[in-house]
């Protein structure tokens, strides 16, 4: 008499094959939950990271521009052990939210281990002295300036300058200058 196999259950329980597909299936449908979940747990990462990398550039970049629109005369910079460091005269006062003449200066310095992108105003005659950290873990920074063969470390005399720095293992850009 043949013998017939059965895959269907029977009052006596599951059969140890129906158990063996049984877990493996189990098995495979938690990776793939697993899987998708992790995928979608690194999107969302990525895309956090992406914004806030744009809105720290976004920020930055309208209070250097802001900055450089009301800039009075030519800036000067030059190299220090931590990138380019720039220095101008201006009317855009954050201390005292108005038009008044201060000195601006952006800078890296590293505080920690870390390296930091930093914004100092001052004017000796008021005491004023305000010291902002605009940026943290920032890389390499350079401000340039405009030339015939492109821009170039060296300060050339415009009222043009475009700053570089590096964020997020990113390179961002800002350019910005004087109105009149």
């Amino acid at each position: 008499m043949k013998r017939k196999l059965f895959i269907i259950s029977t009052d006596r329980g599951m059969t140890l094959l129906e158990v063996l597909i049984a877990l493996a299936l189990s098995a495979l449908v938690l990776a793939g939950l697993y899987s998708s979940m992790n995928t979608v747990f690194s999107t969302d990462r990525a895309l956090d990271d992406r914004l806030r990398g744009v809105m720290s550039y976004v920020r930055l970049s309208n209070l250097f521009q802001a900055d450089l629109r009301t800039m009075i005369g030519l800036p000067s910079m030059q190299n220090t052990i931590f990138g380019t460091e720039i220095t101008f005269k201006s009317t855009h006062s954050l201390y005292s939210n108005s038009s008044f003449p201060v000195m601006v200066t952006y800078f890296v310095d590293k505080v920690d281990g870390e390296r930091y992108l930093y914004r100092e105003e001052s004017e000796k005659k008021k005491g004023v002295n305000l010291r902002m950290r605009l940026l943290e873990k920032v890389g390499e920074l350079k401000f340039l300036s405009p030339s015939e063969e492109g821009w170039k470390e060296q300060f050339v005399g415009k009222d043009v300058v475009r700053m570089e720095y590096v964020y997020g293992g990113k390179k961002w850009i800002i350019t910005g200058g004087r109105l009149l």
